[in-house]
């Protein structure tokens, strides 16, 4: 199911097979179903609307009374000079770095679909600017999961993957679309029709993200409960599910610290199945590939799990001597 999700297609007799053992599950297990379905509901609502939807109401309502451009402005020079960026591009980089899931990937098709930016620009910008939250990072993974003293370790852990990860993904210093702040002829729209605008768009993509987190949730509640797994296995399958649901198994797991926060490190840097199938939704009136954002995640992952194991690792030997 993830795969059709991502549009990378799937065989249909394969599909109907799966979605048929999916509803035998339902009729044969309602209370683990349940219960997963209340697991991702209750996240969203007590998590993930107080957080974002704020954001996305303010960060539509910017871009349709075009006010970005005095955002982009005040970075230009440094995004400019350290990821190539065009002046427009600045933005949803901006948004990303500061929001969570899936609103980075949102912004950016909003401004590529708006003619400001370049396909080109759009993909590149996907690679990094579409990361977990700050706060979701520092107080719930990185105090209530992991146990840190300075979760802002965790925070610099995922940027400087994300960082390293458009090295490989960048070509050039990326020039503005065809449609630019300067050229573009916005059609002018009272304060009031852009706020009533902008909040039904934010509510139509906060409903998609919780629903794409309880369904995930309900397979990682069916992962924890039927599959013969290991614990191991069975941790980093929950968490490369729904990166929420994976941290607090680890956090209650016998798992060695230093093995589970590097995992739990790696797991926030990919953000989970649930977050890329958010993306897809966001990207989903686009022609922007989620294959190439779903292979950059998988890098980001990487890389953030390497330093998190140099870091953990070198923290404890400090602490034995």
């Amino acid at each position: 199911m993830p795969l059709a999700l991502f549009g990378w297609g799937m065989n249909r007799k394969l599909l109907t097979i799966l979605l048929g053992i999916i509803i035998v599950l339902f009729v044969l297990f309602p209370d683990m179903i349940c219960k997963g379905a209340e697991t991702g509901l209750l996240l969203w609502f007590e998590t993930v609307l107080p957080a974002l939807l704020p954001f996305m109401i303010l960060s539509n309502f910017m871009i349709k009374q075009n006010i970005t451009k005095s955002v982009s402005r005040v970075v230009y020079p440094f995004f400019s000079r350290l990821f190539g960026l065009s002046k427009e591009g600045c933005y949803p980089a901006v948004i990303g770095l500061l929001s969570g899931y899936p609103l980075g990937a949102k912004t950016t098709a909003q401004i590529y679909q708006e003619q400001m930016i370049s396909k080109e620009e759009a993909q590149y910008l996907l690679t990094f600017c579409n990361n977990a939250s700050p706060m979701f990072l520092m107080e719930y993974m990185g105090i209530h999961c992991m146990g840190l003293q300075h979760p802002a370790i965790l925070l610099g852990i995922i940027y400087l993957s994300a960082f390293l990860g458009t090295l490989f993904f960048r070509k050039k210093h990326f020039e503005a679309g065809s449609c630019s702040f300067q050229s573009c002829n916005y059609e002018k729209k009272s304060v009031i029709v852009s706020l009533d605008e902008s909040i039904l768009d934010a509510f139509v993509t906060i409903t998609k993200v919780g629903g794409y987190i309880m369904l995930f949730s309900i397979l990682a509640q069916i992962m924890a409960d039927l599959l013969p797994l290991t614990d191991i296995v069975r941790y980093i399958g929950i968490g490369f599910l729904e990166i929420t649901t994976g941290g607090a198994v680890l956090a209650k797991s016998s798992v060695p610290e230093i093995v589970r926060n590097s995992l739990l490190a790696g797991l926030c840097a990919f953000g989970g199945l649930s977050s890329v199938a958010q993306t897809a939704s966001v990207l989903g009136e686009t022609d922007l590939s989620v294959k190439r954002y779903f292979g950059a995640k998988l890098l980001q992952m990487v890389f953030a799990t390497v330093f998190a194991v140099l870091w953990f690792y070198s923290r404890a030997c400090l602490y034995l001597k």
